[in-house]
Formats: structure tokens, sequence, C-alpha cells
């Protein structure tokens, strides 16, 4: 009996030991050393690629917890986490500075279409096979060929015509586009500048009373020569001691244009 005894309590004494070195010392997660606000795709707000699945941006940061994110793989050389307290594969989180997170999250189309999970979603719900064809294909982040261009040529554009009045040909008609948008522009008018006046009646102002018509070119202006008569909108008039019927008024510095009374 007592031999008995001295074999359990020996097996005792070297089993126990054993099992108590072989408990698991849980560590909270570390925080990420590595963030994304720098990074083009998080700046412009594209969808990251994670278990072959497209991730969209949605809901407000969050700060990161280690007792609840767990490393979960990564994107482009930035660490992606989850949450072990939300279903699986529905929202991953790429860590930004200052200890914040940004959630992003799968759409639950397909086979999940019409389910919530454990959180309300912040993207629709699809409805039986809404988007189903679009779940049959598996999102890979690699580089692929781009297809070929399906855009129509560069616009056709009618030829300016003279500057004269007469109407412009219709333009011929444009290929037609066999993908992408097809534009129609409008026939330009013709172009022309302002025509100079024409007549005798062409320059003229209103000073004293009476239509003044411009009566030849600027002369240079002398003042033993000329005798200011008044003003004409802020500038000084003059006349010729000789000549009353022609009054100048000044055009630029130095010259003053002529003009004269008609019958």
């Amino acid at each position: 009996m007592r031999a008995g005894v001295r074999q359990l309590l020996l097996v005792v004494l070297v089993v126990l030991p054993a099992v108590c070195h072989a408990q698991v010392v849980w560590q909270p997660t570390a925080p990420p050393l590595v963030t994304a606000e720098n990074e083009p795709w998080y700046r412009t707000a594209d969808a990251i690629v994670w278990s072959g699945d497209y991730y969209y941006p949605a809901g407000s940061m969050v700060y990161f917890n280690g007792n609840q994110m767990v490393r979960a793989g990564s994107y482009r050389g930035i660490p992606l986490y989850t949450d072990a307290t939300r279903d699986p594969n529905s929202v991953v989180y790429v860590p930004l500075a200052g200890g914040l997170l940004q959630p992003y999250e799968r759409r639950r189309s397909g086979q999940l279409a019409g389910t919530t999970g454990n959180g309300a979603p912040s993207f629709p719900t699809d409805i039986g096979a809404q988007g189903a064809a679009a779940r049959d294909a598996v999102a890979v982040d690699l580089a692929q060929t781009p297809g070929p261009p399906s855009f129509a040529r560069p616009y056709d554009v009618a030829p300016l015509g003279p500057e004269t009045s007469a109407p412009l040909a219709a333009p011929a008609a444009g290929s037609v586009a066999t993908g992408g948008r097809s534009i129609t522009l409008a026939p330009r008018p013709a172009f022309s500048s302002a025509s100079r006046p024409k007549g005798v009646n062409g320059v003229w102002v209103s000073f004293d009373g009476r239509e003044w018509f411009s009566s030849g070119p600027a002369e240079v202006f002398d003042a033993a020569t000329f005798t200011r008569r008044g003003s004409y909108h802020g500038f000084p008039v003059y006349t010729k001691r000789a000549d009353a019927n022609t009054i100048y008024i000044p055009s630029v510095e130095g010259l003053v244009t002529p003009y004269s009374r008609r019958n």
C-alpha cells in the first residue's frame, strides 16, 4: 500500500511541473510601425485587395486596441489588422499616424447578400443574386495589360472661313465611334473683327452744343499757336487763333487731333 502511494506521489511530482510549463502566455498585439497616411492609394480612397476580395474605406477611424486587433496580413507594404470581436473577413483595418485605424469594409454581396453580420454594414446589402456576377471574380492585386482604346478619334472641327459674311459650308460627317462617347460639335461661325468707322460721319464729338467731325491727321501741339477754348470730358480743347471753325483735342502726348464743323 505504501509503495503504491509513493509511486503515485512520484508521478504527480514529475508530471505536474511539465503541465505548468506548457501553459500559454498571451500578449497584446504590438502597435504598427508603418502607417498608410502618405500612400497614394489611401489618399485617393481606392479599394484594397485582401483575402481575395475588394475592401472599400468605410466608417470613421478607430483607435488601435492591442487587446482586440490581430495582425492579418499586409497590402503594398502596409500591415493590415482585423478585429477579433467582429465577423471574420468583413472589415480590415489600415493603420494611420497617431494610433488610428481606418476601417475598410467588404460589400456583402453574392453568398452574403441580404445579411448584416454582427455589425451594421456601411454599404447597402445586395438582395438575392444581385452582384453575384461581380463576386464570381477573385480580386487580384497584380499589374494587368491595358486593353485597346475604345474612344472616338479627336473631334472633327470645320476650318475657319475667310473674314467675310458668306455662310460656311456644312462640315463633313465624322466617323462613327465604336466605343466610348461620340461628340458632335456645332458649326463655328466665321470670325470677323470689328470694322473701322467709315464715311463722312465716322468720328465726331459734341462740343459747345455742336457736332465736330474728324478733319485730318493729328498735329504737333505748339503752345504759341494753340489757344485753349474749353474742355471735353476732362480733355482740354484748343483752337488756332486764325481758325475758329476747327478745334483740337489731345489724342496722345504731344499731339492734337483736328475736328471741324460742317455747314
